[in-house]
């Protein structure tokens, strides 16, 4: 077997043992992501949910509404933006450093 066939293990298990048995192995039935009872349980979750967050939203105590939370955005964007545009790029298997620029003096 590859080292690929390991990616999805029940199928290269069957197609391994139909190789070498040369018995048929028939489809493999995969259950579903979410199980009824937890689908039913995320819907009435998020129906009790929805008006303590339109409460929230109304009062104006979401993180939206937080203006440390749009400083710290900010401040973040300020610098990356002063680090990408003024000449720093990687170089040297990961290090950032300022490329030299051509300035007259």
């Amino acid at each position: 077997m590859d080292q690929g066939d390991f990616l999805r293990l029940a199928e290269s298990m069957a197609d391994f043992v139909q190789a070498k048995t040369k018995l048929n192995v028939s489809l493999i039935h995969w259950p579903p992501f979410l199980s009824t009872r937890q689908l039913g349980f995320n819907v009435v979750a998020t129906l009790v949910w929805i008006p303590f967050a339109i409460k929230k939203i109304v009062k104006g105590k979401t993180l939206l509404h937080d203006p440390k939370l749009w400083l710290t955005g900010l401040v973040f964007d300020y610098f990356f933006s002063f680090l990408f545009g003024f000449g720093f790029r990687e170089r040297d298997g990961g290090c950032w450093v300022r490329l030299e620029t051509n300035i007259e003096k």
